[in-house]
């Protein structure tokens, strides 16, 4: 499993911020190719794809989307598709990282750099998984698709496109840092835009002037008990988050003038969507929520704050587990490594849900590597857990893909 490790490190090292994927996707080409697969690089129709009713939405400006899909084995049998993202986010303020967040460094055994977890080694793993397959002499019954998409950061347009090209399978692995654990239910997530109006006054007199920032504070607590009650009964699943389904202001920006009462606030943040219940309903709790806040308010109700909903729009999802693949998966992942894989819950969105819904098909989490570590400084997974995964998911296609 060398060669994994070495493609993860090789992977990292083209820098790959979202919406600048095509330099490393010509890397992830290249491999597939290398592999024994039949390549298919296309550039997504982002202006058709844009007019979709349900197009997942997007937060960079981006002019193009490259993508690559790798296939192996004959039509006609059992399907399989390994899917992993390449766009990475920012690696933020560099100083504060030990070394380049591109260097793809080994050091304690474990892989460093952006993306390192997040997830260009478990394309690597895919890619590995294809390559073993193709090399083994294995009589395939069935077909193994590896995907490489982008755009997953910031909604998933690179997955929603392969579902529009026509890409189907009898279940999807989506590769993504799980540490091992299968994940079949994911939490969804909405970002959302809030305004808030105020009126501007000379500090001095702060008191002629109405802070925007002062009314946003109105509405954050009324949202905070919206949080608390998106939360009231979460399955066992996310027994282990505290907050499965958060509420989480990211981004906020008020005023113009030190010594001005703000008279505009707008920030942007996300909301958790709970397994079984409509991003639209979500979407309309939350439009409710700030909509009661402001007609308690004697301001707020004369100048209402606007609610805009942009950028990723991750639906819930939930699959059955005990599937056939993912029945091998957890066999293949207890024979590596003696014990059976931890059942968990995602309470974040991911592609996962794309299958799901838009291709009407099951798909799982389940990958190396700590979520924890994804879009932080010094990023990194351990490279003995890059190796188990590779061996594991090999395992699992084999079987699946060769049992009649």
């Amino acid at each position: 499993m060398e060669a994994c490790v070495r493609l993860a490190q090789e992977l990292v090292r083209i820098p790959s911020v979202t919406g600048d994927e095509p330099a490393v996707q010509e890397r992830v080409a290249q491999a597939l190719a290398d592999a024994g697969l039949e390549v298919d690089t296309f550039e997504a129709d982002l202006g058709r794809l844009k007019m979709h009713p349900r197009f997942p939405g997007m937060e960079v400006d981006r002019q193009q989307a490259r993508l690559v899909a790798g296939t192996l084995g004959p039509r006609g049998g059992r399907s399989l598709i390994l899917n992993g993202h390449v766009d990475v986010v920012p690696p933020g303020n560099r100083t504060r990282w030990q070394a380049s967040p591109w260097s793809g460094h080994i050091q304690a055994g474990r892989l460093f750099g952006r993306g390192a977890c997040d997830m260009k080694a478990g394309v690597a793993v895919a890619i590995s998984v294809a390559g073993a397959l193709a090399k083994s002499g294995l009589p395939l019954s069935g077909r193994l698709t590896v995907q490489s998409v982008v755009g997953e950061e910031d909604g998933g347009l690179g997955t929603f496109a392969m579902i529009d090209r026509g890409y189907r399978a009898d279940a999807a692995i989506v590769l993504e840092p799980t540490g091992l654990r299968l994940i079949p239910a994911q939490a969804g997530a909405l970002s959302f835009r809030l305004r808030v109006t105020g009126l501007a006054a000379h500090a001095s007199v702060r008191y002629q002037g109405v802070s925007a920032l002062e009314k946003f504070q109105v509405i954050e607590n009324r949202l905070r008990r919206l949080e608390r009650e998106l939360n009231q009964q979460p399955p066992s699943l996310f027994s282990r988050y505290p907050i499965p389904y958060a509420l989480s202001i990211g981004k906020l920006r008020a005023g113009e003038w030190s010594a001005t009462v703000p008279d505009q606030l707008e920030c942007e943040g996300r909301v958790g969507v709970p397994l079984g219940v409509a991003s639209s309903d979500v979407r309309g709790q939350f439009e409710a929520a700030v909509g009661e806040a402001a007609r308690q308010d004697t301001w707020l109700h004369d100048h209402p704050p606007a609610v805009e909903w942009f950028g990723g729009q991750f639906d819930a999802a939930e699959v059955d587990p005990t599937l056939p693949v993912f029945r091998m998966l957890g066999e293949a992942h207890r024979q590596e490594l003696g014990v059976d894989p931890e059942l968990d819950g995602a309470p974040y969105g991911s592609d996962m849900r794309l299958f799901v819904h838009e291709g009407e098909m099951p798909a799982i989490l389940y990958g190396p590597g700590d979520i924890r570590q994804a879009h932080s400084v010094d990023e990194w997974i351990s490279v003995d857990e890059i190796a188990r995964a590779a061996r594991i998911v090999t395992v699992a296609a084999a079987n699946y893909l060769t049992e009649t």
